[in-house]
């Protein structure tokens, strides 16, 4: 079973996510057939893969997400998946709760985004 720590490490991958799947890929040349060898093809593909990859974890996150109500993606969008990091303060404020209650809308959030994403 997945834990806290597991959920909170892939939604904190989400804005290196966002950067590699908006990167231009037109910057990428087709292999010149010289009979040279050359890397930039491999490098090429790999940049394709990568960024085929993160728009398919991006697109797997916003559906596990849409699961959850609006308050709950708040708070993950604001906790884990922003590139501001804010305080847990900064975000009750930002939500007008106390705290207590963002700790325990924290944890329940977290429950539910583990099960849509890993389906337990």
């Amino acid at each position: 079973m997945a834990k806290y720590k597991e959920v909170i490490k892939v939604l904190k991958q989400v804005p290196k996510w966002k950067r590699i799947a908006g990167k231009s890929l037109t910057d990428l040349h087709s292999p010149m057939i010289d009979n040279m060898p050359r890397g930039n093809s491999v490098q090429a593909d790999d940049r394709i893969i990568n960024q085929i990859n993160a728009k398919q974890q991006l697109e797997r996150v916003e559906f596990c997400l849409s699961f959850l109500s609006d308050e709950k993606q708040k708070l993950l969008r604001l906790a884990y998946m922003s590139n501001e990091h804010p305080t847990n303060i900064k975000i009750c404020i930002q939500m007008g709760i106390s705290e207590g209650t963002f700790y325990w809308l924290k944890k329940v959030a977290l429950q539910e985004f583990r099960e849509a994403y890993y389906g337990y």
